[in-house]
C-alpha cells in the first residue's frame, strides 16, 4: 500500500499510522526503488470487509519559485532539450491522450504569449491558475481518470483529472 506522500522541499512527513480491521498478522514498511513509503500488510483468514485507515500528519509551506528554479536552457518558451536525454524524456514528453477538436491543445496555446519567448515558469503558474479558477473539483470514488478534453468540457473533475489535464497540456508544449 502506497499510504503516506514522500518527502520534498515544500513537504515534511511528522506522523502517520495505519488501523486496520480486522487487524493484518504482520506489517512490514519498505522504501521502493522511486522512494515511496510502502506498507505490506500480511492477513491470516478470510473477512468479508477490511478497512484500512490512514491518519498523516503533513508539514507544508509553500514554495517560493523564481527563474532560478529552472535550468537556463528552459526558462524561455519555446526551448528544446538536449538530444542525449531524449532517450529518457520521450515517454514524457509524447501526448497520452486523445485530443478530439484539438481542445486541450488549443487551451494550452492560449496559456502562450504571442509577442515573442515566454517565460516557461510564468506559463506553468498560469495554467495551474487557470485550471484552479475554471475547474471545480468534484470528489469521484470511480478509479480512472476522465480524459483531458473531459476535464476542459465539463468544467469539473477531481485532483487527478486535473493533474493529468496539466500534464497534458504541458506535453502540447513539448
Amino acid at each position: 500500500m502506497l499510504m503516506r506522500p514522500r518527502d520534498s522541499p515544500d513537504q515534511r512527513h511528522i506522523a502517520s499510522s495505519l488501523a486496520f480491521n480486522p487487524p493484518p498478522a504482520a506489517l512490514r514498511w519498505s522504501q521502493d526503488v522511486f522512494g515511496n513509503a510502502v506498507a505490506t500488510a500480511r492477513f491470516q483468514g478470510r473477512a468479508t470487509a477490511l478497512t484500512v485507515i490512514s491518519t498523516l500528519q503533513i508539514e507544508h509551506e509553500a514554495l517560493t519559485l523564481d527563474d532560478d528554479a529552472v535550468e537556463q536552457f528552459a526558462r524561455l518558451m519555446p526551448f528544446s532539450y538536449d538530444p542525449d536525454d531524449m532517450p529518457d524524456l520521450q515517454r514524457s514528453i509524447e501526448r497520452h491522450y486523445a485530443d478530439p477538436g484539438h481542445t486541450v491543445a488549443a487551451w494550452a496555446r492560449s496559456l502562450l504569449r504571442t509577442d515573442g519567448p515566454a517565460s516557461t515558469l510564468a506559463m506553468l503558474t498560469d495554467m495551474t491558475r487557470r485550471i484552479y479558477r475554471q475547474g471545480t473539483y468534484v470528489s469521484r470514488p470511480e478509479p480512472g481518470i476522465q480524459a483531458p478534453h473531459e476535464t476542459l468540457r465539463l468544467g469539473t473533475g477531481t485532483c487527478r483529472d486535473f493533474a493529468v489535464l496539466m500534464m497534458e497540456a504541458a506535453r502540447c508544449h513539448g
